[in-house]
């Protein structure tokens, strides 16, 4: 088990440094072309199509890391005053229907990348392929699901414990 939850959280944080890379890339290229476009009037091309590429870079890859930190927003006001067990019950079940939906976007993630690279689809000026990003997002969401089951198993083990 500890081998499986430290590989989890080495490849989250290790794709939570590429989404945080891509947000510096992101702000840096933003910067420089906006300064480009007002003080000599000669934009970077393409930049659109990489910020939105580094966008979808950025989502994905930083929501394993943010699930094994638990650092997404969750309203648990009714699930509180419940008692420990029904607790238990309601955060199992929320678990696994969100490894359930990650395992869904994982697949239709992938059928999509697919697609995209049959139609041979690209980004309107730099003509970059989109379907190395979605395949890279699905191997996100695989792994989000892991991480998700990582929080599970710790729930679980807490509940044994305390």
């Amino acid at each position: 088990m500890q081998f499986f939850e430290k590989t989890v959280k080495l490849l989250s944080s290790f794709f939570n440094l590429f989404a945080s890379i891509s947000l510096t890339a992101m702000i840096l290229l933003t910067c420089i072309d906006v300064s480009m476009r007002y003080f000599f009037n000669r934009p970077i091309a393409g930049t659109y199509d990489l910020v939105s590429l580094m966008g979808a870079v950025i989502a994905a890859f930083a929501m394993p890391y943010t699930m094994l930190m638990k650092g997404h927003v969750a309203v648990d006001l009714v699930v509180r005053k419940l008692p420990e067990g029904k607790q238990l019950a309601v955060e199992t079940v929320t678990h696994l229907v969100g490894i359930l939906l990650f395992f869904v976007m994982v697949w239709q993630c992938f059928i999509l990348a697919s697609d995209m690279q049959a139609a041979g689809e690209v980004t309107p000026t730099l003509l970059l392929p989109f379907h190395p990003i979605v395949y890279c997002m699905s191997a996100c969401f695989f792994l989000l699901s892991l991480a998700t089951l990582v929080n599970l198993i710790d729930i679980w083990l807490k509940r044994e414990k305390g």
